[in-house]
């Protein structure tokens, strides 16, 4: 419609050396133009899977190049047989309908080349998603399967110990401990898990420190029902727990009581502070660790460290949230 209309109103762009008449110029050009845009179908689907190493852009434009001069000498030849007189084949006819075609042509190829980038920057910014994605799964998992290396050898040195003591009791340390390494390789791909089951886990390990450590250190957990159904990422309160044995001293005259409650949106994990004198070296693991699985969440952690009380408050993450998408 546009090249019909731009022949129309501007006398010297025309077809031929003569005007054609406006019933036999239309169809013409819608004609041309499709064969035009036939001719770089044929070649994106025929021509540029054979110059692979060359730039597809540059193999359709020079490839349609070569058809529209064809065709330009084809719809030259053709509109002489028909109309004769002044449309027959003369290099001034050839000239000005060559024009015409290379200019539905241009038009055409910068239509593809457009849709080309958009389509390579669109690609590009999904594989750059994907990059992202994948990038942070990988470190959460790193996060997920970061064990303290002391937690293992200390249990393995308490199992040791019970064992000459008391089978009985050695025996059900080694099932607890059995279960807390069970569900640590369950979970370490997992972003989140319910409350409910976290307590499962940590009852357990619980169950490990008093074995260990008798009337010394004790626990006291408050958990809101409507609060279990909650989601949480796997073994924070573990690795809470872990962290006031780590730097607190206690002794059977002097107890440690770790409190876990929630209440509202938070879990508060809190103790006495009864700091060592000299505490083990730190792996990083602890409160750093928690914290940037949280982020991973689009969540933070709220750390109360007074004079006298150490606390903890973690959010409990309902299960309407879209955390993936966030992150």
């Amino acid at each position: 419609m546009y090249s019909f209309f731009n022949i129309l109103i501007l006398d010297g762009d025309r077809l031929f050396q003569a005007a054609l008449p406006k019933n036999q110029l239309f169809p013409l050009i819608i004609i041309l133009s499709y064969l035009v845009w036939f001719a770089n179908y044929f070649i994106e689907r025929n021509t540029l899977p054979l110059f692979k190493k060359v730039h597809p852009l540059a193999v359709q434009f020079l490839s349609s190049f070569v058809l529209i001069t064809g065709l330009a000498l084809i719809s030259v030849k053709s509109t002489g047989s028909i109309f004769g007189g002044p449309f027959d084949l003369t290099k001034q006819n050839f000239l000005l309908t060559l024009g015409f075609l290379f200019r539905v042509n241009l038009f055409l190829n910068c239509v593809n080349a457009i849709y080309y980038f958009n389509k390579k920057f669109s690609e590009k910014n999904l594989e750059a998603e994907k990059l992202k994605l994948l990038s942070a799964e990988a470190r959460l998992e790193s996060l997920n399967t970061q064990l303290n290396p002391h937690f293992f050898f200390n249990n393995l040195s308490a199992l040791s110990v019970l064992i000459h003591e008391n089978i009985q009791v050695a025996d059900s340390y080694l099932q607890k401990l059995s279960s807390i390494y069970r569900y640590m390789l369950n979970n370490k791909v997992n972003e989140l898990i319910t409350l409910k089951e976290e307590l499962k886990f940590l009852y357990d390990y619980m169950d490990l420190l008093s074995i260990r450590f008798d009337q010394s250190l004790s626990f006291k957990v408050e958990i809101e029902e409507e609060s279990k159904s909650k989601l949480i990422p796997p073994a924070v309160l573990q690795l809470l727990v872990e962290n006031a044995v780590k730097h607190n001293y206690f002794t059977e005259t002097e107890p440690l009581q770790v409190e876990i409650y929630t209440k509202g949106d938070y879990l508060t994990v809190s103790n006495p502070k009864q700091p060592k004198m000299a505490v083990e070296e730190s792996t990083g693991i602890g409160l750093q660790n928690i914290s940037e699985r949280y982020r991973f969440l689009d969540h933070s952690i709220e750390i109360l460290d007074g004079e006298k009380i150490f606390e903890v408050k973690l959010p409990l993450i309902g299960s309407y949230e879209n955390t993936v998408s966030r992150r």
